[in-house]
């Protein structure tokens, strides 16, 4: 299993090109290393559908889970 470094969710576009101040974007960015968020695990759906959820795990023990992120990356790949 590839291990989750960089989750983007709740995409959404900010203002619009006729703005005065032109558009831009909005979205909660989780990242390891980041703002306390320790791992972040990735669950697969067993089959199909939209039930692939993503875990993420601060210190101090709290969690979120994520479901349909806009975007995820991931650490390079490394052989055991």
């Amino acid at each position: 299993m590839e291990k989750v470094k960089l989750i983007l969710s709740n995409w959404r576009q900010v203002g619009s090109v006729q703005d005065r101040d032109g558009a831009g974007e909005d979205y909660d960015k989780y990242e390891v290393g980041v703002r306390d968020v320790i791992e972040i695990e990735e669950f697969l759906a067993p089959k199909w559908g939209n039930l692939t959820s993503y875990v993420v795990h601060f210190e101090g023990g709290k969690s979120v889970r994520i479901f349909n992120p806009n975007y995820v990356e991931y650490f390079p790949f490394e052989e055991e």
